[in-house]
């Protein structure tokens, strides 16, 4: 198996010269009224963040603080790998969408402190890692990431995350239990459906979550039905136009965020620039989006007597998206070792929130 070989992140200024010139050539909406981010995208804002991201924002610094950090690259997946000193678990960060490993910068010196080493990849098809042909769901990704920790010689090591990090680090541990010693994940709603909700009855928490995802799949979740089916449609105009993309993903971190409507009071603008400019520069939005449709055309579901069994934990961030109650998540998990509902926080954990969420990660892997 091929060894990780170092990597240098590296933008060509007529990349970014493009970018600037397609912002300030940007043909916008003409709209009537105003209302905010009800209708999809708050356009006003938009355009002051656009100016921003032409005028002001300095990719170069971003990339020479994340050149600071032991970039790799194994069979076309990105990623860091930092050190502890061996006193914890080796433990893999996964991201989601529409996030990169940009989300864990917080988190990292807080896990490292307490002793574990970091592996923290980009998904394939995500940043700096190169698309997969063909297209990978979630099996595929957990295999592909499981590939990357036996190369990196790990054994046996935890995984964490939220979004699709927190469905595929629960897949690895479903695969392979004998290698994955703990799974902690955020936004446990992203899991697949208990394999048997009859038995127990469903408790009234749980019918009252059951509702509350259909109503939001209907009224927000749009996403999901738009790159599930023709992701490759939609990436058209966001590889096309930077305001495109930055209207597209910025309401994701608006809304799914504890923001309550206000993204800078989650995010700065260079922050926001920082995740943009990732997508932009490397030209995968399409292929991030990619993932949506593979695991639709093939999902993982569990079977009436199948549960993750190995160690598990989980954070309950108050700004998330749909919040499960734990007799749910009781029902994908075997044994369930923490649950813990988070004073604040969102979808983004690990940015929003990262010593809330390293915190948790330590005492659960502390049992471990």
């Amino acid at each position: 198996m091929a060894a990780p070989e170092p990597y240098e992140i590296a933008v060509p200024e007529a990349v970014l010269a493009d970018l600037r010139e397609r912002l300030a050539r940007t043909r916008w909406p003409e709209l009537t009224g105003s209302h905010d981010w009800e209708l999809g995208a708050d356009i006003p804002y938009l355009q002051g963040l656009c100016d921003h991201w032409a005028d002001d924002y300095d990719w170069p610094a971003t990339e020479a603080r994340l050149n600071a950090l032991p970039n790799l690259i194994w069979e076309g997946v990105h990623l860091w790998r930092l050190e502890g000193n061996g006193s914890g678990l080796p433990l893999m960060l996964i991201h989601g969408w529409p996030g990169s490993v940009l989300e864990f910068e917080g988190v990292i010196p807080l896990l490292l402190a307490a002793g574990h080493d970091l592996v923290i990849p980009s998904l394939p098809g995500y940043g700096f890692s190169e698309p997969p042909d063909p297209p990978l769901n979630v099996a595929g990704v957990a295999e592909r990431l499981r590939g990357l920790m036996d190369a990196l010689g790990y054994e046996r090591y935890a995984v964490q995350g939220g979004d699709w990090g927190a469905i595929i680090a629960g897949r690895m541990a479903f695969d392979a239990p004998d290698r994955v010693a703990a799974v902690h994940v955020n936004a446990v709603g992203v899991l697949p459906v208990p394999g048997n909700l009859e038995e127990p009855t469903m408790s009234e928490a749980e019918i009252a979550y059951a509702q509350t995802g259909r109503r939001w799949r209907t009224r927000e979740g749009f996403h999901l039905f738009v790159q599930g089916t023709a992701p490759d449609g939609l990436a058209v105009g966001l590889t096309d136009s930077p305001a495109g993309l930055a209207a597209w993903l910025v309401e994701k971190y608006m809304r799914w965020s504890d923001s309550a409507g206000d993204v800078e009071s989650r995010f700065t603008k260079d922050q926001l620039c920082d995740q943009l400019t990732l997508y932009w520069a490397t030209g995968t939005i399409g292929s991030s989006m990619r993932l949506y449709a593979a695991e639709a055309r093939d999902r993982w579901r569990l079977g009436r007597e199948e549960r993750i069994v190995v160690p598990a934990a989980a954070a309950d961030f108050p700004g998330e998206m749909v919040r499960p109650p734990r007799e749910w998540a009781e029902r994908i998990f075997a044994d369930l070792r923490s649950w813990t509902e988070m004073p604040r926080g969102g979808h983004f954990a690990a940015h929003e929130e990262p010593a809330l969420l390293a915190g948790d990660v330590i005492r659960f892997l502390e049992g471990c």
